[in-house]
């Protein structure tokens, strides 16, 4: 019983209610007069105690008058024409043939293969090389070191042994010191005389000498040419005698160079020259002055057909 007593009667005074949902949603159709007698009494109930009903029918109110007011609106043809017209080619071509109206299947299709081909034409028409050069020179993580540029090299041939300056030091003393004290070990050879004339006397006796010595020069080494030379002026002879060493073929041998000044009055030449333009060389020295020559054993041997020779030249003393 007292549930019963607690429960909404769903009429009063044999009139239906509604709830203020349902009362909302009646709203339009108020206004539009499709509701019959009781729902629009009770409509007309609800908006009469409810604020929130009062004011959405306002605004439905106010909204279908706007839209009454549109409805009287007017557009020109030219406006009418202008947004008919198509805008591009590709508007008209679809409108010509009825794209729109396609099956599905065939839309799609086609447009699988106007993508493709787009694709196609820029893989063949992109210069890729170049873009793989502009990517290796940006892109690239190598660090270079250090450059090494490789030339060709060539072997030099030394064309004449290298030998010790012993000279140098010891060439004056050599000659006064053996000659008196050594006379076998060291073959005097007859030197040419002072004037250019009596040349012929000198070459005719170094020649003798040659094919005595060559057998003990293999068995116990080889020889060396000592020698001075007394002139005048040996500051104006020392380069003709230079270039004189350079004609006939000859080379340095030490480490300094043809015509080294020793002392303001000596010159020092260390060489190596033909063994057949040996007294070819003596001719020409006995032209500026008085020559002395020794031949000594020397235990470094020479190369076939080439002699090794040091010697002064010597400022004369008058």
């Amino acid at each position: 019983m007292a549930q019963q007593e607690n429960k909404i009667p769903l009429s009063k005074k044999n009139k239906r209610e509604i709830s203020p949902f349902i009362g909302h949603e009646l709203l339009y159709d108020y206004l539009t007069g499709t509701l019959d007698p009781e729902r629009r009494s009770a409509v007309e109930d609800h908006v009469k105690f409810s604020r929130d009903a009062q004011l959405d029918l306002g605004k439905i109110e106010n909204g279908q008058k706007y839209a009454e007011l549109l409805a009287d609106t007017r557009v020109s043809e030219p406006i009418v024409s202008q947004i008919n017209a198509p805008s591009s080619y590709l508007t008209v071509l679809m409108q010509k043939s009825n794209f729109d109206k396609w099956p599905q299947g065939l839309k799609w299709g086609l447009e699988a293969l106007v993508v493709v081909g787009v694709i196609v034409t820029l893989l063949s028409v992109t210069p890729w090389q170049k873009v793989m050069q502009l990517g290796t020179l940006t892109g690239s993580k190598e660090v270079i070191l250090a450059e090494v540029s490789k030339t060709e090299t060539t072997t030099v041939v030394q064309e004449t042994p290298e030998f010790v300056d012993e000279g140098a030091k010891e060439a004056a003393p050599a000659v006064t010191a053996k000659t008196p004290d050594a006379p076998a070990a060291a073959t005097p050879v007859p030197v040419a005389s002072a004037t250019p004339t009596p040349a012929a006397p000198a070459a005719v006796a170094v020649k003798p000498d040659k094919p005595a010595e060559t057998a003990p020069a293999a068995a116990s080494g080889g020889f060396l040419y000592r020698g001075e030379i007394s002139a005048t002026n040996i500051e104006s002879i020392g380069p003709k005698i230079n270039d004189k060493i350079l004609e006939l073929g000859g080379r340095k041998a030490g480490s300094v160079e043809l015509g080294w000044k020793k002392t303001p009055t000596s010159m020092y030449y260390h060489l190596t020259i033909p063994e057949a333009k040996y007294q070819d060389l003596m001719n020409y020295l006995g032209t500026y002055g008085k020559t002395k020559f020794s031949k000594e054993k020397h235990p470094r041997v020479m190369p076939d057909g080439i002699i090794r020779l040091i010697f002064t030249l010597d400022e004369s003393k008058k």
